[in-house]
């Protein structure tokens, strides 16, 4: 049995691919995925959504 190779280089693969290309090949025809920086206010809790509150608007304390 023949061993896998890169359809792009020739390198031998150690995990074939569906597309044939090893890790590098793939990196280099496909770029490297953009960093997601995520910026949040560190007096909402993670996962919480703050809401402005309008004028009027009834409250728990209102009810």
């Amino acid at each position: 049995m023949t061993e896998p190779r890169c359809a792009g280089c020739g390198r031998r693969l150690k995990r074939p691919t569906p597309t044939g290309l090893g890790p590098v090949c793939a990196r280099r025809l496909t770029g490297r995925p953009a960093r997601i920086r995520i910026t949040r206010d560190p007096d909402v809790p993670a996962g919480q959504t703050e809401l402005p509150l309008q004028p009027m608007q009834p409250t728990l304390w209102s009810l």
